[in-house]
């Protein structure tokens, strides 16, 4: 056992070679995930900020009388366009639905990407009986 200790005198040229081809290849795999992960990110971040300027609106919406003439069946399409240089808001009101004198609003946000789900939807219902 001894002996066997003492024949092994260091790492050898080959075991490094074949540690910085493992660390290479490693760090390839590691750079090449980089791009998707960046995109990934801002994708999250964008979802985010669209809900949240979605659901800034509907409480908005759901704050105003029931009369009022941005709550009128129809499409609205917001003035403040585009939001943060981004994003575009609008929403639609129908009239009676689910129930008489209840209207259904859509609070739709949408944003650029390369991606076909650029867009964040919010609902409620609103009744003149507030």
């Amino acid at each position: 056992m001894l002996s066997t200790l003492k024949s092994q005198k260091g790492i050898g040229l080959i075991e490094i070679l074949i540690a910085m081809v493992l660390f290479g290849i490693g760090l390839s795999f590691a750079m090449r995930t980089l791009p998707d992960s960046n995109i990934i990110m801002t994708r999250g971040r964008n979802v985010t900020k669209a809900t949240q300027f979605a659901q800034e609106k509907l409480e908005q919406l759901m704050s105003i009388p029931y009369s009022d003439a941005d709550l009128t069946a129809g499409t609205h399409n917001d003035p403040d366009n585009p939001i943060d240089r981004t994003f575009t808001r609008s929403w639609t009101v129908t009239d009676n639905s689910p129930l008489q004198d209840m209207k259904t609003v859509n609070v739709t946000v949408s944003f650029q990407t390369g991606s076909a789900d650029s867009t964040v939807t919010v609902s409620t219902f609103i009744t003149s009986r507030r």
